[in-house]
């Protein structure tokens, strides 16, 4: 009778363990996609807060850029000098403002870049099983 039970628990504990490894490979996926996730959002939440550092140090350089020509404006002596004043003015804010875009466009397309590179090796790995 031990040798009944014997073989009958070794049958019952080979049949459970393929059972074992057929989860622990989805498990093991599900680890590496929330894991990759997770990284991305991390990632995603630090472009978002260098971006916010970025738009409102322009935005405090452009205040500021304002005061001075309010400033200049009320001290000018003709109003030649008034217009002139308003077309330089003019001048640097539009070229300032260009600078300004061009380098938040460099700076959110490197970010998202960066969030999106965890969530594309976890493509990338899968895709490459797929092909072979």
């Amino acid at each position: 009778m031990t040798t009944k039970t014997t073989s009958a628990t070794a049958r019952k504990s080979a049949a459970k363990e393929p059972n074992v490894a057929a989860v622990e490979k989805p498990v093991a996926v599900a680890t590496n996609v929330f894991s990759s996730l997770a990284k991305s959002g991390s990632k995603t939440l630090e472009g978002i807060f260098e971006i916010d550092k970025a738009l409102l140090g322009y935005a405090r350089a452009s205040i500021t850029g304002y005061v001075e020509h309010g400033k200049a404006s009320f001290a000018a002596k003709d109003i030649n000098t008034l217009i002139d004043l308003q077309a330089a003015f003019l001048h640097s804010a539009i070229e300032t403002g260009a600078a300004n875009t061009r380098e938040v466009v460099e700076l959110a397309r490197t970010k998202s870049t960066e969030a999106y590179a965890p969530i594309k090796d976890v493509i990338d790995t899968y895709r490459s099983r797929d092909a072979a």
